[in-house]
């Protein structure tokens, strides 16, 4: 119950500071660097240097920490599980593409 009651005060906080423009990410869950790490199964050290790099999405709090937007971690791992589904059905097909074809 307190949980829902903070989410309402966030969603109105934001609502007064940004409008109906909420900057993407700030709008909803955000995840801490090591509830990332472990989506991603690597250390906490290398989502710090996903993000320092630009290659996934954060925001700062006041304190300096990393906040990821949720909805775009869940859009990533599931690109990225693709992505490795689709490479393990290549290494399975490519040595049939690979053999020569019989005279």
């Amino acid at each position: 119950m307190h949980d829902d009651n903070q989410e309402a005060q966030r969603k109105a906080l934001l609502a007064n500071l940004f409008g109906s423009e909420v900057p993407s990410g700030l709008g909803g869950q955000l995840l801490r660097t090591a509830d990332v790490a472990a989506l991603f199964q690597v250390s906490e050290r290398t989502v710090s240097e996903w993000a320092r790099r630009g290659r996934i999405p954060s925001v700062r709090t006041p304190g300096g920490h990393r906040r990821y937007p949720a909805e775009e971690m869940r859009q990533l791992l599931a690109a990225t599980e693709d992505a490795a589904v689709t490479e393990r059905r290549m290494a399975a097909i490519s040595p049939l593409r690979s053999r020569p074809a019989s005279a």
